[in-house]
């Protein structure tokens, strides 16, 4: 296989990817990190590091407490000759993944190459259909899902990899052809729809994760381009959970994940590709089996997922979705993007508060957005905190990171 670099001077850099040019004994068992970098050198190093049988914490650069804390586990950079020993020294692990840390400290989560090959080898399947020739990739490597469908699913299939540091949305039209697999994100699928070129791309398949794609969006990239869309509902430390395509409602989910619900209808997962040990300033074993905080309902052999717990305002015994309620303050002229938070006070008897962030040029009132999310909601009642700010901040993902 063949990794294809494009360049913006129109050059092309081209790797041969295969063990014998990658393997370097000095890195066998060696613990060490891969901080956020060109995407090219970030690929570069995690290929070394898998076929040196090296293990390596990956993580975005500009998260300055995530390196805080590597560097006080005496942890260095990959590439670096160095003897080190920290509380990973004993574990059974490929890659470390940091969660997005959007709502508190970033937890880790310890992959093996099991994980990793379990994941792969059902995902496969589910595109075998698609007979892919190339895998082209707009996402970072350091987020397990940019890793998982940009790097080890096209290793394990032979299948050639196409990158470039920013794909602008013609610059990837002008590139794809048939056959291809577009790993990417719920905002570059929004950016593809805004522009005025389209293409017939019916005989490749994108790809989606890391945060909700609203339906009227993924309606739209359907019909304007004639491509499908698999979305994957997940974590960095669960794997996938489940799928679906388009702008249907209900998940499927993969094989060999096992689902259940807990007393509060919180979804239980079991699978090969949960990580065996999570960090969060500890280790903690999980035995494969995560207790997530996803409420959803399921129908026949499938579920429809209605947001996490701690997203899900309750007012008169009904539930209402923070996503929901984003999406609906994202509609509206003037505003860019919107962060909600459901804040449940304790020893009161009041409902839940929603604390409300928006990206806005324009001045809103408390009684503005209430007024909006009212006249869409059933008229309901409830109270608000509204915070209105120049810029919310998104990873590198597109993922929002206001902070609860």
């Amino acid at each position: 296989m063949i990794l294809k670099v494009l360049n913006d001077n129109g050059l092309i850099n081209n790797y041969e990817i295969k063990k014998e040019l990658f393997f370097d004994e000095k890195y066998k068992n060696k613990i060490s990190y891969i901080a956020s970098s060109k995407k090219e050198t970030n690929a570069l190093n995690i290929f070394k590091s898998y076929f040196s049988n090296a293990k390596s914490i990956l993580f975005d650069s500009t998260n300055k407490s995530i390196l805080k804390e590597l560097e006080n586990l005496n942890i260095k950079e990959f590439n670096e000759d160095y003897n080190n020993k920290n509380i990973f020294n004993n574990e059974d692990f490929s890659f470390l993944y940091f969660t997005s840390g959007s709502t508190g400290f970033p937890l880790g989560a310890l992959k093996t190459k099991e994980n990793i090959i379990s994941e792969i080898e059902v995902l496969t399947s589910l595109l075998k259909k698609y007979e892919i020739k190339r895998v082209i990739v707009t996402v970072p490597f350091i987020h397990f899902y940019g890793s998982l469908m940009g790097l080890f699913y096209p290793l394990f299939n032979n299948i050639d990899i196409v990158l470039k540091e920013h794909f602008l949305p013609n610059d990837l039209l002008d590139i794809i052809e048939d056959n291809s697999l577009v790993v990417t994100t719920p905002l570059y699928i929004k950016s593809l729809n805004r522009i005025s070129s389209s293409k017939n791309l019916s005989n490749s398949i994108f790809i989606s994760s890391t945060a909700p794609l609203q339906k009227d969006d993924a309606k739209e990239f359907n019909e304007k381009f004639s491509s499908n869309i698999l979305q994957i509902f997940g974590s960095t430390e669960t794997g996938g959970i489940a799928y679906k395509y388009n702008d249907e409602t209900l998940w499927t989910p993969l094989e060999r994940v096992n689902l259940s619900l807990n007393e509060e209808n919180e979804l239980k997962v079991e699978s090969d590709f949960i990580s065996n040990i999570i960090f969060e300033k500890e280790l903690k074993q999980t035995n494969q089996q995560i207790q997530t905080f996803d409420y959803v309902e399921f129908i026949d052999n499938k579920f429809k997922l209605i947001g996490r717990s701690s997203q899900i305002l309750k007012i008169a015994g009904k539930r209402y979705s923070t996503i929901q309620i984003e999406n609906i303050l994202e509609q509206i002229d003037g505003i860019e993007k919107a962060v909600v938070f459901v804040n449940t006070k304790k020893d009161t008897l009041k409902d839940e508060i929603l604390d409300i962030t928006i990206e806005s040029k324009k001045e809103f009132l408390n009684k503005d957005i209430k007024k909006i999310l009212q006249e869409e909601l059933s008229n309901i009642k409830f109270s608000i905190n509204l915070k209105i700010v120049d810029k919310i901040k998104t990873s590198s993902v597109g993922k929002k990171l206001a902070i609860q």
